[in-house]
């Protein structure tokens, strides 16, 4: 609802500390795709905009394009078909929305594909990607699903580039890297591999859940190499309270690693917010390191968490719970939906059988796969 979304920015303004920038993941409006219509999907990105300008200020905010922002729902064809039929008509929408937050080569190519680049802060270069050009949902990758945009051809010059002038990268997205189509995903997956010096972390949405996957070396599949963090909607959905995540970064000064050093989520309690004569609370629901018992939040930690979840019991329930934003299913998380739920945090690229190895899993791949294809809310 709209004024779940106000109440949110609206507590954020006094925040403390403040926020240096927002990263938003996609997704603008509602989920009553059956009835919506081009105009009603461009009025949702003025009006979402002009809030978070509102409640925001100056306060630069960088976007990725989720899979809901077209009509019909995922249905985004490739830069190449134009006329009537194209993305234009919104892509040129979301470049007029948010000309104020990004510069004028950001917009061209945002223009073009829905997809841009550009430094944040010396040091720092952010890649937004469309990533509904690897969307199982897609019909048009059917014409081709390896590169449909050439995104991953550009996002590898441009991870050259700030390879050769010393510059961190954060990448986001909306949907997750494993929830892409194979092809794509393992090409994504070798691209982190290549630049795991650059890559200094990942931020995507979509699944409205709180969960991460992790990418490993190539070679071995045994080191950690990046983590996707994996953030939760503010969307009302499916017994879920609105949430929302704020990232502690190692800062902007020379040499910075500008990585992720910790991270909180809040909730609205929607128990609480719906009595009678209550107020809107947004309130942190945790802090990871704090919740995890980590000594930090590099690649590695999270690896050994996953490690963790397999032998201690009640720690790997208290991430079921935090998982669902507070409102875990009333159907409890053992065995099956336990060997699934680990098996997709340890698998950063789609449908690959040997990244749930190390976990001994007791159950075919396939198996695992369908049961927990059955749980995803998108």
């Amino acid at each position: 609802p709209l004024h779940t979304i106000e109440a949110l920015l609206a507590q954020l303004r006094g925040a403390a500390p403040p926020f240096d920038a927002v990263y938003w993941t996609g997704d603008i409006p509602a989920h009553d795709v059956w009835q919506q219509r081009r105009e009603d999907q461009l009025l949702a990105l003025r009006t979402v905009t002009g809030l978070l300008r509102k409640h925001l200020g100056a306060l630069p905010v960088y976007p990725a394009v989720g899979n809901h922002e077209a009509t019909p729902v995922n249905a985004f064809p490739p830069p190449y078909v134009r006329g009537n039929q194209s993305s234009a008509w919104l892509y040129d929408a979301m470049a007029l929305a948010w000309q104020d937050w990004l510069p004028p080569a950001a917009l061209e190519t945002l223009r073009v594909a829905g997809f841009y680049t550009l430094q944040v802060w010396p040091g720092l270069r952010l890649v937004s990607l469309n990533m509904n050009f690897c969307s199982q949902a897609n019909f048009w990758l059917l014409i081709n699903s390896t590169d449909p945009a050439g995104q991953l051809q550009w996002l590898v010059g441009v991870l050259e580039a700030a390879e050769q002038r010393g510059e961190k990268v954060h990448i986001i997205g909306h949907i997750p890297p494993a929830h892409c189509l194979r092809s794509w995903s393992w090409n994504y997956y070798r691209i982190v591999n290549r630049f795991e010096g650059t890559i200094a972390a990942q931020f995507f949405g979509h699944t409205h859940v709180d969960e991460f996957e992790m990418f490993y070396d190539e070679e071995t599949l045994t080191r950690p190499v990046s983590v996707a963090f994996v953030a939760p909607s503010v969307t009302t959905y499916i017994n879920l309270n609105p949430g929302y995540r704020v990232y502690e970064l190692d800062g902007a000064y020379p040499g910075s690693s500008h990585a992720v050093l910790d991270h909180e989520t809040f909730i609205l309690n929607l128990t609480e917010a719906n009595a009678p004569g209550a107020k809107p609370r947004w309130q942190r629901l945790y802090r990871a390191r704090e919740a995890y018992g980590m000594p930090s939040a590099f690649p590695v930690d999270w690896d050994q968490l996953i490690r963790r979840f397999q032998d201690d019991e009640s720690l790997f329930q208290r991430f079921w719970y935090l998982f669902h934003k507070g409102h875990p299913p009333r159907e409890p998380c053992h065995e099956a939906c336990k060997a699934a739920l680990l098996c997709s945090l340890r698998t950063g690229r789609s449908i690959d059988p040997s990244l749930c190895h190390a976990l001994r899993p007791t159950l075919p791949f396939a198996q695992i796969q369908e049961l927990w294809r059955q749980r995803q809310l998108c």
